[in-house]
């Protein structure tokens, strides 16, 4: 059977014509839940939970998780406070995503994480975040590409020996879009760096235990894996991660 994957969202701020308070809603891009279902695995939408028994029985159900893009992790989960030019946050993702993340290393379940996926992971093994790269890092290399979502905007330099290289058929280096102002600065304990850009700053990491499937890049492969296939790997090893360790709960 085909693993259940779990896909967290956006918030969203429904709009309606009626003089009444506007609705709170949930928004994740169709490119997620395809490159999923392209693997061989059944995407599961994640709703903004907050109940703790009901986000344990969602992590015995599910196979594996896929943190998705959005908004900025809140400064204050990594102990610092926020800097000009921090961007929107929304601490009600930031504790539903942190709390999956326990739950599904606890059952040895993996996860991806995408764009924001790789902070808010980072976050949770302790790790920090460039909360604002042109004022904390600098660089010449721009992060935030003005160009179409597919193009390949900067290279990045893969550890040769990494899940994440296996991932691209043992490719050591990659070309990938860019669509971030925030990084990881301060690596968590548990996790390593796998790839960095030209000038060394961090675009992946991933699980120091090998038997582990946790893997996290900074740039948007479910935005350019049907014209660049090398990228679906990163999906494809998340399914089939997840098809091994499959839990059936009746």
């Amino acid at each position: 059977m085909r693993p259940f994957i779990g896909i967290t969202g956006t918030r969203h701020v429904i709009q309606t014509s009626s003089p009444a308070p506007v609705l709170m809603g949930l928004v994740c891009s169709d490119d997620y839940a395809k490159g999923v279902e392209a693997a061989g695995g059944v995407p599961v939408i994640i709703p903004f939970l907050t109940d703790e028994e009901a986000i344990d029985r969602l992590a015995d159900r599910l196979d594996g998780l896929l943190l998705a893009g959005g908004e900025d992790v809140d400064p204050n989960r990594f102990g610092e406070s926020p800097v000009t030019g921090l961007g929107q946050v929304v601490p009600e993702r930031d504790e539903l995503e942190l709390a999956l993340i326990t739950r599904m290393r606890r059952r040895n379940k993996p996860i991806l994480g995408i764009c924001r996926g790789i902070q808010v992971l980072n976050v949770a093994f302790g790790g920090t975040l460039y909360q604002d790269l042109p004022r904390q890092w600098g660089g010449r290399i721009q992060h935030s590409q003005k160009a179409r979502r597919d193009h390949l905007s900067h290279s990045v330099r893969m550890e040769p020996d990494s899940r994440l290289a296996a991932l691209f058929g043992g490719r050591t280096e990659v070309r990938c879009n860019s669509f971030h102002h925030q990084a990881v600065k301060d690596v968590g304990d548990g996790l390593r760096p796998v790839a960095w850009d030209e000038e060394g700053l961090i675009e992946a990491v991933e699980s120091v235990d090998s038997d582990a499937f946790v893997v996290a890049v900074q740039w948007h492969p479910e935005n350019l894996w049907q014209r660049w296939p090398e990228h679906h790997g990163l999906f494809r090893g998340l399914v089939e991660a997840a098809a091994q360790r499959r839990t059936v709960v009746i």
